[in-house]
């Protein structure tokens, strides 16, 4: 791990790192990176990164679909990269701004399932590449290409899984969720994902129409992608950046036992991940 990390942090990771060595089902390999995200994405709590951790591989184990032949390199995944413009980056308040937009007008060749597929391997690449531990994370998702074809796209059983994975299992501070260039339909497709989603996180939601500039109440207007009057690089950069470091980091992506419950231990536990019980803490 990075030399700056406290004696407080190492301690935190000591404490996960003996949890996860006890646990049959968890695989041993975790990076003391990733422990020390689960850490920080709870606040330090022990208890809460251990629960944030197991639902971690518990889910996944449960989207094999989503996290295998995903490799960037083959026909359909290149497929959803071209109509796909998605990044993170670091805010001047040091929030994380993770940023996404269909670049697909009509939706022509928008595939739902492909573009989870990708959340999941642009997600994974900042987990292995990043130590930087962000005071929140912010989601950007510029929805003017989103026509109401969208709700034909959908695969409701990827979404149901999607909804889980963000909202209680990836190890991120998620406080802010916008919705930018939002038709006057957006209601009728937040409709149909609402159900899938926690109280919590539709609070979090603020949609803001074409030409707006409510979102400037949120995030300070240069820290935004120039697209949107911002200083930062276009959206067309940082997804190039995306995708360099998703190529940059290929072997270890397509590698499909990546943060993945052994197929040999997932009855070790009584793992139940069709209903997504998280597992016995000791």
């Amino acid at each position: 791990m990075s030399k700056k990390v406290s004696e407080e942090q190492s301690k935190c990771v000591q404490q996960l790192r003996e949890w996860v060595n006890k646990q049959p089902h968890l695989p041993k390999d975790i990076d003391d990176k990733l422990l020390l995200r689960f850490a920080h994405s709870c606040y330090y709590d022990i208890e809460k990164a251990k629960a944030t951790l197991n639902l971690f591989f518990s889910v996944r184990s449960n989207c094999t679909d989503l996290l295998t032949n995903r490799d960037p390199l083959s026909p359909h995944m290149q497929k959803i990269l071209k109509i796909i413009n998605l990044g993170t980056y670091t805010t001047s308040d040091n929030r994380c701004l993770f940023v996404y937009q269909i670049n697909d007008p009509g939706l022509e060749n928008y595939d739902y399932t492909l573009d989870t597929k990708l959340f999941f391997l642009s997600t994974d690449a900042r987990f292995l590449d990043s130590d930087v531990l962000h005071e929140a994370d912010i989601v950007l998702m510029d929805v003017r290409d989103v026509t109401l074809r969208f709700l034909t796209k959908m695969n409701i059983s990827v979404a149901r899984r999607l909804s889980k994975y963000q909202e209680d299992a990836i190890p991120i501070r998620l406080k802010q969720v916008h919705v930018i260039n939002a038709p006057p339909f957006i209601d009728k497709i937040y409709g149909v994902l609402k159900p899938f989603m926690k109280k919590e996180v539709t609070e979090l939601i603020h949609f803001h129409p074409p030409k707006s500039e409510t979102l400037y109440k949120y995030i300070k207007k240069e820290d935004l992608p120039e697209d949107y009057g911002g200083s930062r690089p276009s959206m067309a950069e940082i997804t190039e950046d995306t995708i360099q470091l998703i190529m940059r980091l290929r072997e270890q992506l397509i590698d499909e036992n990546l943060w993945r419950v052994p197929e040999k231990n997932k009855t070790d536990a009584s793992i139940d991940v069709g209903s997504f019980r998280t597992l016995a803490i000791d």
